[in-house]
C-alpha cells in the first residue's frame, strides 16, 4: 500500500493531502499510468512469457526469442537476401543452430526446452520463423485427501 501512495503523491506528505480541489490520490491520470505500469511489470515477470532480442555486429542478422505457454518462437530478420536451399536449421541442447548466413554459423539459446519434433520453420520475406514446441514434462499433481 506504501508503494501505492507514494506513486499518487511523490512529494510524500500525508497520505490525504489535498492537492487543488481533488486529492492526489484520486487523479484519473496518475491511476491509469499506476495500473499501466503494473500491468507491464506483472506481465514481462511470468515464466511463460519471455522475450529476448540479440542484435550482432552491425550489418548482420537480428535475431528475436519469445517463450509462449507452448512453445518458442525464434524470428532471424536477415539483412541480406538468401538462398533458402543452403540455409541449415538443427535443435539440439538447448540451442537452435542456423547455418548458410552471411554470419557463418549461428548459436541461439532457447529459454526453455523444446522438443525436436513438431518444429515448423519458414522463410517470408527476408525472416526466418522458426518455432518450437516446448518439452512436455511428466510432472503430475498429488492430491492431498484429508
Amino acid at each position: 500500500m506504501m508503494d501505492f501512495m507514494k506513486w499518487f503523491n511523490p512529494a510524500g506528505g500525508d497520505q490525504g493531502s489535498w492537492n487543488g480541489p481533488v486529492p492526489n490520490w484520486m487523479n484519473g491520470d496518475k491511476m491509469n499510468d499506476f495500473l499501466q505500469q503494473s500491468m507491464k511489470e506483472a506481465l514481462s515477470s511470468t515464466p511463460f512469457h519471455h522475450e529476448l532480442q540479440m542484435q550482432q555486429e552491425k550489418g548482420q542478422e537480428e535475431v528475436k526469442v519469445v517463450e509462449l505457454m507452448n512453445e518458442v518462437v525464434v524470428t532471424i530478420a536477415l539483412r541480406h537476401p538468401v538462398d533458402p536451399d543452403a540455409v541449415r536449421l538443427s535443435v539440439g541442447s538447448g540451442y537452435l543452430y542456423v547455418e548458410g548466413l552471411e554470419a557463418g554459423r549461428m548459436t541461439i539459446k532457447l529459454p526453455a526446452a523444446t522438443s525436436r519434433r513438431n518444429v515448423y520453420a519458414q522463410y517470408r520475406e527476408g525472416v526466418i520463423e522458426v518455432r518450437l514446441q516446448k518439452k512436455q514434462t511428466d510432472e503430475k499433481e498429488i492430491f492431498l485427501h484429508y
